[in-house]
Parts: structure tokens; sequence; C-alpha cells
């Protein structure tokens, strides 16, 4: 019998870790599945092509298709989450700034402030007290690369800026100071997003792709020297790695943040829903739970294949 076929396009290069090792591992064929993955970087065209059933699935959209649910009875849903931290809170900082709070009436450079990571940094600084609503600190924007705006702190133009790996220690090694900030909980990266009306039509495809994912995850976590070997060859040339050493820590990173059970987190939930009200505040009276049918995911668990997978 032919595998099944699915078409995913992921939202950031930043998920290419995980599909790169699920692809390369052997996960899907495993399952008895055909899996082509691909970036798209521009999300209308991302959701339109999923609205259109030029793909199947999305990796990623995490805050706003809940206005579109919320106000234009779109069916969008999620099925699984690989991870629930926010992992851009490396904050390279400049001189005399040693914790948070030193940031308070100073300027933060981030690349776009209504996009995820700009709406994280306004959130994890919200929960910490300084309030940019409230005059406590300035976001400005700065498009461009993370090296061009930890460069800027660097110079003295602005206090701080929040980056991922590898631009922490690439900071560090030119002279900035870098905090390791609280890692809120985030739905971010691999999310598995779909349609309902893909679900309905394709239950047994669903089935596969999240054992696949649950597979994928699993040998992520447990044959990490194969993993390293995958994201050296495949990862390196897509996310500009320069060492080993940078590829280790992404590897430990990911390794650090996945999900054994890739179940979303309520606090994950609750903070991505902020991000979706700082946009569209009209839709407060939405359950964001109802954005979620995590009930395949439920079922693998219950017949106990992920406990087995790690005895």
């Amino acid at each position: 019998m032919a595998n099944r076929q699915l078409r995913i396009i992921y939202r950031s290069n930043s998920h290419a870790p995980l599909w790169l090792v699920a692809d390369k591992s052997g996960s899907w064929q495993k399952n008895g599945l055909d899996v082509d993955t691909s970036p798209q970087l521009i999300r209308e065209k991302a959701v339109e092509s999923l609205k259109s059933g030029h793909v199947d699935l999305i990796s990623g959209n995490h805050h706003n298709l809940y206005v579109r649910n919320a106000k234009h009875g779109d069916d969008f849903v999620h099925l699984a989450q690989a991870t629930n931290n926010w992992t851009e809170n490396k904050l390279v900082v400049g001189p005399g700034i040693r914790s948070v709070q030193d940031l308070k009436a100073k300027k933060i450079v981030a690349e776009k402030l209504t996009s995820h990571a700009g709406l994280n940094i306004w959130l994890f600084l919200k929960q910490e007290g300084l309030d940019a609503d409230r005059g406590d600190i300035e976001l400005v924007e700065l498009r461009g690369s993370s090296e061009d705006r930890w460069r800027r702190v660097l110079t003295g133009e602005f206090a701080g800026t929040f980056v991922t790996i590898p631009h922490d220690s690439r900071a560090a090694q030119a002279g900035a100071h870098v905090i390791n900030a609280r890692a809120i909980p985030m739905i971010r990266g691999v999310t598995l997003t779909t349609t309902m009306a893909f679900v309905k039509s394709h239950h047994d495809e669903i089935r596969l792709l999240i054992r696949g994912f649950v597979d994928a995850i699993h040998f992520f976590l447990t044959r990490r020297e194969e993993a390293l070997e995958i994201l050296n060859e495949h990862a390196t040339p897509i996310l500009k790695l320069q060492s080993d050493a940078e590829v280790e820590t992404l590897y430990n990173e990911w390794a650090g943040s996945l999900e054994r059970k890739p179940y979303p987190a309520l606090p994950a939930i609750s903070n991505v829903f902020q991000l979706a009200l700082r946009r569209n505040p009209e839709i407060a009276g939405y359950n964001p739970l109802a954005l979620w049918d995590t009930h395949f995911l439920r079922e693998l668990d219950d017949s106990g294949y992920m406990d087995q997978l790690y005895k």
C-alpha cells in the first residue's frame, strides 16, 4: 500500500530542526506517510494556502488565528504542541544593566513589535512590572538582523535586546553582557495547525501524523548523536550556524524544550492568548481552548504508546 501524502509548511526557519530530524530519521515513513515539508515565511500566504487546500497543515501561526475563528467563523485548529516555553529570552544589555529591572525608563529594541517575537517581549516585560503602555519602558522597532540590534546595544544606542541562540554567545564574544531572563510559558515553534474540515475528512492521516510526530520527538531526545549529525548537515545552512558548538547548543536547547507528550500547556495557551488580545482586544470573550483539539493525541496517549517509547 502506498504511503499517505501530507503537505506541511513551517512558519519560520526556527522550526526546521525538528522537521529535519523527523524527515531524515524515517519517522514519517515508519508510520506510512510521505510528508512534504518546506518553509513559508509569509504569514498570510501560509494561512491562505491552508484555507485553499494547497497545503494540509501549517507548523505555527500561534496567536493570529484566534481572531479568525472568533470573528470570522473560520475553523482553524491546533492538534499538538512540541514546545511550551519562550526561548528568545537571552537579554543582551549595555553597560550598567545587570537585571531586567535595570531596564526601567530605558529603550529596548526588537525587530517587529507586532510579531510573535515582539509581543513576547512586551508580555514578558509587563509580567516583570515594566509596562510599555504605562511608560515604564520604551520598545523600539528596528527591522533587520539580530546582530545589527545587539551591536547597537554594544554602541549604547539601546539598553538591551532579546535574542535567541546562537546570537547570545556571539554577542558575549563581542563583549556584551547577556542575561538569561525567565523563560515564560508560551505556545511557539512547531504547532500542528490545520482546519476542522481537513481533520474530519482525513482521520487516518491525522492519526499517522500524530504518531510520527511523537516518534520524531522520541528520536530527537533519545538518539542524540544521530540527531546532531542531521542538524549539522541540514540545519547548519538554513540557520547559518558557524561551528559544531553552535549545533550542539541548538540541539541542547531543543532537547530541553521538547514535550515527550506534545500537549499544549495551559499557562502557555493563556500567555499566547494575551498576545492575540493585544492585537484584537474585542475577542476577549473567546475561549482560547476552543482553538485546540487534542483528542487524537489523547487517543494515542491512552493506548500507552508514548509511555512505552520511553521505558
